[in-house]
């Protein structure tokens, strides 16, 4: 006669539910991992974009000043960076007559690079050169 042995059977059923809850669990871990590294990355990535546009105000209100205003009506085109604060970060401004007398666009770039990876952050404003 053949008997069933009921707390074998039942042992191992839990330990296929423990290895597959296991397997499940490890999953979500991973999955939950790299949400969490994705969230970083993209939190850092914000705070550099953020650095760039205060940047690329401080050079489109210095490019308003009569100095600097002078020196793109000249040059038409001054590039540089922001060391010793901020050496990673450079700045390109390039001046453009327009129809009306004494109006200038001037547009503003803002370059990183962050692990070999190029970013830039564009702006255009018009000055208006009310000495001359």
């Amino acid at each position: 006669m053949f008997v069933v042995n009921r707390r074998n059977s039942l042992f191992g059923f839990a330990l296929a539910e423990v290895l597959l809850g296991s397997v499940i669990l490890a999953l979500g871990a991973a999955v939950i991992g790299g949400l969490c590294r994705k969230c970083v990355i993209n939190n850092l990535r914000g705070i550099e974009y953020e650095q760039a546009a205060r940047l690329l105000y401080e050079c489109l209100d210095r490019a308003a000043t009569d100095e600097m205003l002078r020196e793109l009506i000249r040059l038409r085109t001054i590039e540089g960076d922001f060391a010793p604060r901020y050496p990673d970060y450079h700045f390109t401004l390039v001046l453009e007559m327009t129809d009306q007398a004494d109006l200038y666009e001037v547009s503003a770039r803002i370059e990183w690079e962050i692990m070999g990876k190029r970013y830039q952050l564009p702006a255009t404003t018009l000055i208006y050169d009310y000495l001359k």
